[in-house]
This record gives structure tokens, sequence and C-alpha cells, in this order.
């Protein structure tokens, strides 16, 4: 059964468990399972962080973690920003210890899964992380980046200029990509006018990837860093939340993604609303 995880500035709502539940070590022999992506963050281990394209990467043990290979752009998981994204090709085993290694990194996993987990793989090239944002990744990253270079003044001028019918047309418009996808069902007749990701209602977890959990986790850490005192507060849960100016600048910037990144979803009008703020701190 589905669930809902409800952030402090809406919702990740998490699909069904076996969607990403990891791939077999025969796949390997498939070359769409052998062919994906990674994605190298500050929180990847060492050799991962010194790795270059051109270069095989190989566990300095054959131990968990172990290499997380995804299919498909829609799957990487990108838990911390910035970061690097590499197209891999995982290296097949070839000795008795390899295979070893390779059955034990597949215990346990689903066959149809959307990742392989590998000791090796070659970096064939590297890739702009605006890649894992869609056909327009290029706008949403600028978006995250702004997100990540905010300060109080900036707050304020976002919150100031966000349209009062933002929240609704944001909110509109993950209905419009929901009807879109496969497993939305359950999703539908929820207030999404603070949705980051739905995992579980198709191949991707929003119509921008992972771009509104890293604009949002972009811009708390701007308010920690660059706030002033109750920037960041608890909630009832005791949760740490974003108070206003910034909650309001999280959500101004949440509205120029969608419209930026994914603007199918929101007619001309709606864009106007959506991009007001953007628009007027960051002239266009």
């Amino acid at each position: 059964m589905s669930s809902e995880i409800h952030g402090p500035y809406g919702r990740a709502i998490e699909g069904r468990a076996n969607r990403n539940s990891g791939a077999s070590v025969e796949n390997l022999a498939d070359p769409h399972a052998a062919v994906g992506f990674v994605f190298v963050s500050d929180e990847s281990p060492g050799y991962l962080k010194a790795a270059t394209a051109g270069t095989r990467v190989t566990l300095p043990a054959f131990t968990p973690p172990w290499i997380v290979v995804h299919h498909a752009w829609e799957g990487v998981s990108v838990t911390s920003w910035p970061g690097r994204l590499f197209r891999v090709q995982v290296v097949p085993p070839t000795t008795d210890e390899e295979r070893a290694a390779m059955a034990r990194a597949a215990e346990g996993l689903a066959s149809h899964a959307d990742y392989t987990r590998a000791i090796a793989v070659d970096l064939l090239e590297e890739l702009s992380p605006s890649v894992l944002f869609g056909p327009h990744g290029d706008t949403v990253l600028r978006v995250i980046e702004a997100g990540s270079a905010l300060d109080e003044a900036g707050a304020r001028a976002l919150a100031s200029a966000r349209h009062p019918a933002a929240e609704r047309e944001y909110g509109q418009a993950w209905h419009r990509w929901l009807a879109e996808q496969p497993e939305a069902a359950p999703y539908r007749n929820l207030d999404h006018a603070w949705t980051l990701a739905i995992p579980g209602a198709g191949p991707s977890r929003s119509p921008i990837g992972h771009g509104f959990s890293l604009i949002w986790k972009t811009v708390s850490a701007s308010a920690r860093d660059r706030g002033s005192a109750g920037s960041l507060t608890l909630d009832e849960d005791g949760d740490e939340v974003l108070a206003d100016p910034w909650e309001t600048a999280l959500g101004a910037l949440l509205d120029a993604a969608m419209a930026l990144g994914a603007p199918h979803l929101a007619d001309r009008d709606a864009v106007t609303v959506l991009t007001a703020a953007w628009n007027t701190v960051f002239k266009p």
C-alpha cells in the first residue's frame, strides 16, 4: 500500500515499493541494464569523487555500499547538491571472486528494477546534471542555483513579488502532470499546492525529476547560512521549517521551476502567474 510522507513544505508521496527494487546479476547480459547513469556528490565515496570520464572505477573492497547504476535519468537518486553525472558501463565480472561479489550485490533484488548494483564501472562520459531535470533542465538548473545563492534580501524580494494565484497554478500544473502518469489515481484528488515529489505516479518523481526537492534543500541551506534569526523554526511535530520571507520565496522558486521546466503543464496565463516573482527579481 502506498503511503504519504508529509514534509514541512509539501509532500514527497512515496509510491509502490517494488518500482525501484534493484536489478539482478542476470541483467548484466542485457546491454540496456549494463549502461546507465551514476550521480556523484560530496556525499559519495572518495574513489567516486576523484573519478573522471574515460576511466574505470572499481570498489576498493567487494562489500557494500555497491556502485548503483540507474538505467534511466528519471531513476537517478539525487539526495545532495551539487554533483556530477556520468554515463557509465557496468564492467561484467570475470573472476570467481568478482562473480561472487556481484551475486551478493544482487541478493534479494527484483529482475525488473531500474538500477543495477555493480562492483566496477567504466565512466563513458560526463554529462551536464541538467539532464536530470528533463528537456528544459538548463532552466531548472538556473532556479536551483538561485536557491543556493539566495540571501535575506533576495528572499524578501521574491516573497513580495509572488503572485497571489501562484500557489493555485502550481497545484494545477501538478494535476495536469498526474493526468499523464500511469499510477497516479491515488494522488489525483489531493492538494498539491506544496508538493515536491510523487515517486509512485510514473517513471519520474515529478515533472522535473528531483528538481523541486533540490530547490527546497538549497533554499533551506541558504536560510540556515544567510538568513536572519528565526528564518528556520520548528513546527508542532518538531520538524525544521522555513519562516517567511523564506517560505514564500521557496514557493516562488518552485513556481518558476514548474513554469520553466515543464512549460507544457501551464498555459500562457498560468506561466505569467508562475514566473511573476522570478521575472521581477531575476530579469530574464
